[in-house]
């Protein structure tokens, strides 16, 4: 038998395949339960509640699914549902989830009854609105052997010519698959090639778009060319206008520095003096706090040292017995000895260093003092006198190393008095003069 003609045979097989059973071939069929067998009304659904539902057949059934449709049921709600085997009498049970708002059992055998009991539910209005049963009844299975035997004829010759047909596709793809791997190393050839020539051909226009570019580069350097040629001439006269200016100012800077002079000279009071004391007392408070940091830092870490190892004496009691305390105590003694020296030592370089700090700060307190009551008193007293410029500066010399010999000897003692310079009779003012001829 060829091929088409078994093909023409399967087609022609009405092999059974699972219908719906209804509601003829159950009992009880005025209980409202039973009425959702293929129920398609809205005034047949039953409201779910935590309860069996049973439903029973007449005679037994072969059933492959069974479906419960709901309403209001969340997906993953789970259900049990039992079911009565032909002819053993045995009890399937299981728990199904709810997918789709629905319960599918599959059951491929002969039960005689089932039912459905919905989970506990406390919220909302949940229904079952059907039942779809789909199997075979007991009178269709005659039919259905008589079809199996049939099946299995055309499966076994169908099996036959398709593993003859296989073999000689299998032949056929193994030549198919050497053309395409042929077809493959060539085309792998002409994409190379391809590549080879749109690489050149890049290359190519790479090379046009520099030679295009150093082209516009030459005009560029060629336009800068002039540009700096002409900033080069205006640039020269610039110059020549600078180098006027120059001398204009050289000589503004001269007299600024002669009349810088004169106002130096002016100056007696402890002005460098008194900033470069102030500069280096704050160079000499720096690098004494620098010093005094040291040992301060070497007592700090020492002390959190002895500290930390004092804490371990609180568990001598676990030593044992054979271990005396004293020598414990006795063999940490050169250990806390050294340790006080360098405390006491460490102790002794920062006390030095903090009063050098202090005695620095001190002068420099002092010394500003002394150019404030130096220059107070120098003002005070040239109040209503006229004197030259001689006459003031030999006043305020002497009084600022009167004031520096009492600094040095003690920084201004107590018993400090300013005394007098005596000056030999100078000479009358002009406006003196001018005021005794008119007297």
């Amino acid at each position: 038998m060829s091929v088409d003609e078994e093909i023409g045979e399967l087609e022609t097989l009405m092999a059974s395949a699972p219908h719906e059973i209804n509601i003829s071939f159950l009992d009880h069929r005025g209980r409202k339960t039973t009425k959702l067998v293929g129920n398609t009304s809205e005034k047949n659904f039953v409201k779910g509640q935590n309860r069996t539902y049973e439903f029973e057949f007449k005679e037994p059934q072969f059933v492959s699914l069974i479906q419960i449709d709901t309403r209001d049921y969340a997906d993953g709600n789970k259900a049990s549902f039992t079911c009565t085997y032909h002819p053993s009498g045995d009890k399937g049970k299981v728990q199904v989830a709810n997918a789709n708002n629905a319960w599918v059992v599959q059951i491929n055998g002969f039960i005689t009854k089932f039912s459905i009991e919905p989970p506990r539910k406390y919220l909302g209005d949940q229904l079952l609105t059907s039942v779809q049963i789909k199997g075979f009844s007991s009178s269709e299975f005659s039919d259905i052997a008589k079809q199996v035997g049939s099946v299995e004829n055309l499966r076994q010759s169908a099996l036959e010519k398709c593993k003859e047909r296989l073999e000689t596709v299998t032949a056929k793809e193994a030549e198919v698959e050497g053309l395409n791997q042929k077809i493959a190393e060539l085309t792998e050839t002409i994409n190379r090639l391809d590549g080879e020539k749109a690489q050149v051909e890049s290359q190519i226009d790479s090379a046009q778009e520099k030679l295009e570019a150093t082209g516009r580069a030459v005009g560029s350097k060629k336009q800068e060319l002039s540009e700096y040629s002409a900033r080069i001439e205006s640039a020269s006269s610039s110059i020549e206008q600078k180098t006027e200016e120059r001398k204009q100012l050289s000589t503004e800077i001269a007299k600024a520095d002669a009349e810088l002079r004169e106002l130096k000279e002016n100056i007696n009071m402890f002005p460098t003096e008194i900033s470069g004391f102030v500069s280096q007392g704050a160079s000499s408070i720096r690098r004494y706090s620098f010093l005094a940091a040291i040992p301060i830092i070497v007592i700090g870490l020492v002390t959190v040292d002895l500290f930390s190892k004092a804490s371990e004496l609180s568990h001598l009691e676990n030593l044992p017995e054979a271990v005396s305390i004293w020598e414990i105590l006795i063999a940490r003694f050169p250990y806390v000895l050294v340790c006080g020296a360098l405390i006491a030592s460490s102790y002794k370089l920062a006390r030095v260093f903090i009063a050098e700090i202090i005695r620095i700060n001190e002068q420099r307190l002092n010394l500003t003092k002394i150019s404030i009551i130096a220059k107070d008193v120098s003002d005070a007293s040239e109040d209503g006198l006229s004197l030259d410029d001689a006459a003031r500066y030999e006043h305020r010399t002497h009084l600022k190393m009167d004031l520096l010999r009492a600094h040095l000897k003690g920084y201004l003692a107590d018993g400090y008095q300013y005394s007098k310079k005596e000056l030999p009779t100078q000479d009358l003012l002009p406006e003196d003069v001018g005021n005794e001829s008119e007297g």
